[in-house]
C-alpha cells in the first residue's frame, strides 16, 4: 500500500510513472548494454550528472520496455557511479570487433571501426532520481 502512494505521488507532482532504476556492476556492463540497446531503439542519450550530496557523478540512459505498464512501457534507468569525472566526456566510442574496447572522447571520427554515443550533462539530479 505504501508503494502504491509513493508511485500515485510521483505521477501527481511531475506526470510521470515512477521509474525502475538499475545499478549497473561496471562501467563495461553500462556501455555494452547502451551500445545494444541504442541499435534497437534508433538512438540513445547518455545522461550524466554530479550527485551534490555524495560528490560522485552518475552516468546512465533512459529506456523503456514497451507494452508493459499501461501499454505505456516500463520507464527504466541504467546507470553506474564514477569517482570522479572523466576528461574528454561529450561522446563515447565503442568497438567490439577484435574485442570488445570503449572510451570517452571529445568528438566523432569518420570511422566504421568505432560506434559512438553522445554524453549529455545535466544541471542537477533528475526529479526521477
Amino acid at each position: 500500500m505504501e508503494k502504491e502512494t509513493k508511485h500515485s505521488q510521483m505521477e501527481e507532482k511531475h506526470g510521470l510513472h515512477p521509474i525502475v532504476k538499475m545499478r549497473l556492476a561496471s562501467m563495461d556492463d553500462l556501455i555494452r548494454m547502451a551500445f545494444f540497446s541504442a541499435a534497437r531503439n534508433a538512438g540513445l542519450n547518455f545522461l550524466f550528472f554530479k550527485d551534490d550530496k555524495s560528490k560522485k557523478w552518475h552516468i546512465g540512459f533512459l529506456t523503456g520496455v514497451a507494452g508493459y505498464f499501461n501499454l505505456r512501457g516500463l520507464p527504466m534507468y541504467f546507470f553506474h557511479i564514477l569517482d570522479e569525472k572523466p576528461k574528454n566526456c561529450k561522446f563515447i566510442q565503442y568497438s567490439s570487433i577484435v574485442s570488445e574496447k570503449w572510451s570517452f572522447c571529445e568528438s566523432t571520427l569518420a570511422s566504421t571501426k568505432w560506434n559512438y554515443l553522445p554524453v549529455i550533462q545535466l544541471d542537477g539530479k533528475p526529479a526521477f532520481f
